[in-house]
Formats: structure tokens, sequence, C-alpha cells
């Protein structure tokens, strides 16, 4: 990648960066920051909105281990996904659970998320910063690109991304964004405002601290709790002390807001509906005993996937998983903005504009 430009003003890119021995890259304008770690997953660490000091991003208990400071005492049949799972917004490709898929051993979460992207520079204006990341899974066939930009002025990221079928063979696959919220940001009163129809509650029991009836579905966001109404569009706080994992379906458009209304901050998302119908709602409010978590976890994470649920041999016994014939491409678009000013959200469009 050419260096960047060096200034500190409008739109720019800090690169040629190491943390915690990972490449890294930032891109900033006015509004906003966002970094990057390219030896892993090309994951977002940082979601930063600047006038507001406000991370938007989860930070895990463990934080982001580097790869030279760990060897696992043993290797898990899920794969290490947990193990270096730093929070932050990874991208999942090609399996959400763990699978064997035509003699292919896949971990949790896949293989893009574990692996180094590569990186050409091919806007660097201050008016406009554009990146073009790139990878290629190893245990299947599939080229993942992403080009991301910021806009002078402008609270949002851009995504444009094509995903490839390298082979000649038809390939079965799952494919989602998986970014997670967490406090400061995240908070009791924080709001949930998405488009959904109806809820189902991943069976079997996710999380030992789960307190919702395995496969029950309910219209989103009313269910009960221990016999009282619950509304799962309120983030309680920690002391709620439960862990589930939802699926969110009849999507009547794709977007979401996460929002502090008291504050009046927060993130909104805008991606393709037809790619993405479903959104995966994991949630930790303060107890999850037992590994990874141990109850340290208080966490919303909000999930745009082609697929459910979490198994892509379900997903294919379901007739939700999502193929590619040979050769075949697919692109889609999303947008990813900081929202201030607003107590309700009703509507985010693909370029970040908010109703």
């Amino acid at each position: 990648m050419p260096a960047a430009q060096y200034r500190h003003y409008g739109c720019r890119i800090m690169d040629d960066l190491t943390y915690k021995g990972l490449r890294a890259l930032f891109l900033e304008n006015e509004l906003i920051r966002i970094g990057i770690l390219l030896d892993k997953g090309a994951d977002l660490f940082s979601f930063l909105h600047k006038p507001t000091d406000t991370d938007f991003l989860w930070r895990s208990p463990q934080g982001l281990i580097s790869p030279d400071r760990f060897t696992p005492t043993q290797s898990s049949a899920s794969g290490s996904f947990l193990d270096h799972y730093h929070g932050g917004w990874q991208e999942i490709l090609p399996g959400g659970g763990p699978a064997i898929y035509h003699g292919a051993e896949l971990g949790l979460h896949g293989e893009v998320t574990h692996l180094g992207w590569d990186c050409d520079l091919v806007e660097d204006t201050p008016q406009k910063v554009l990146v073009r990341l790139s990878v290629n899974c190893i245990r299947t066939p599939l080229r993942l690109e992403r080009e991301m930009w910021l806009e002078a002025g402008c609270p949002t990221l851009f995504f444009r991304e094509t995903l490839t079928n390298l082979s000649n063979e038809t390939l079965d696959f799952m494919w989602g964004h998986h970014p997670a919220f967490g406090a400061p940001f995240l908070r009791q009163g924080v709001r949930l405002f998405i488009p959904a129809g109806r809820a189902i509650v991943h069976d079997p029991r996710f999380a030992l601290s789960g307190k919702l009836e395995p496969g029950a579905q309910f219209t989103w966001p009313d269910t009960e709790l221990n016999g009282e109404p619950l509304d799962l569009s309120f983030v309680p706080g920690p002391e709620a002390g439960f862990a589930e994992l939802i699926y969110l379906e009849e999507l009547t458009a794709g977007w979401y807001a996460v929002l502090d209304p008291e504050k009046r901050v927060g993130i909104g998302l805008s991606w393709p509906v037809d790619i993405f119908p479903y959104l995966w709602f994991w949630m930790v409010y303060g107890q999850a005993p037992g590994y990874p978590w141990w109850n340290r976890a208080y966490v919303i994470a909000l999930e745009p996937w082609t697929s459910i649920p979490n198994s892509l041999e379900k997903a294919l016994d379901l007739g939700t998983g999502a193929h590619l014939k040979g050769g075949e491409q697919i692109s889609v678009s999303l947008s990813a903005t900081a929202i201030t000013g607003l107590e309700t959200v009703t509507k985010i469009n693909p370029d970040g504009s908010i109703l």
C-alpha cells in the first residue's frame, strides 16, 4: 500500500501502525475515527464519535492478545475464536457455529476473522479516504473484498463488499457482520430501534444464565420473563443477570439503531435486507458463568446475517443457507453512522441519513 499523506485535518489515514504486534489502520475525519486490525480479520476494534468521546464498540475482558504471547493449553473442538475475541466488530464467513463442510473443518465463526487481510490505498484526499481490503479463505475457495471509506463532515463509515466463489463448484455458506456494543456507551435505558416482526429464541439454551424458553417465538420486542412483560428493545443494566441469543426475522427494512435517548447519542447500521434478511441479537447482561465470560461481560451484538440459526448444517436444513455457483460473485453495500441529537429513530437510509 502506498504511504498515506501526512496531514491532520479533513479525512485522513494513519497507516504503518502496529498494535499488540498486529498491523493496524485508522480512518478518520472531523467526526469519527475507525480502527481496523489488518492482521486480525480486518476487525474494527474502535468506532469513536469524536465530539462526544464515545466509542460504541465493546472491549472484552481478556482484551486483544498478541499472537506471540498466547499458546492454547489444548485445541478446542470449536476452534480458537473465543480465545482471541477482543470485542469490536468482526466479519463472519463462511459459517456461524463449528461445521464440517465437504471435508473442510470450520471452527466457530469461520475463517476470515482469523486471517490477515491485504490493504490498498485507493483515495486519499481531505474530502475522502478509501481503502480496499481483501482476503482469500484457506479451507474454502472464497474471496472477500471490502472497500471502506469516509467523507468529509459525514459521521458515516461506508462499506462496499464483493464475495467471490473461486472454484467451479457451488458453495453453501453463511455470512454476517458481528458488531458488539458495550459500556460505557451501553447502559440501562439505551433503546433498540429495529423494524423486525418475529423473534425466535435460540434452541437449545444458549447460556447457563438464559431465562427465555428455547425455541419460543414472539412478536418483537415483547415477550415475558418469569411471568412478567419484557420489552427487549429497552436495554437493562448488568444487574439483569441473564444472557440470550435470539434471531429476528420478517425485517421490513435493513437497518437498526442503538440509541441513548438521554444523552442523545448512538450508532446505526444500514444494509441490504435481501442479502442479510436476519438479525442475530446476542445479549449478555452481567451474568454468563464459566468460559469464556466468567460473569464479566455486559454487551450486546446486533448482527445482520444471511442465515439462521448459528449452524451451517441447520441453516441448510431450514433452507436459509446462502449459495454461490462456481465463479459467481455477490456484492453488497452497508453503512454505519454515529447518531447525535435524537431520542428516537424511524429509519436509516443507505447513505447514513436518519429519520
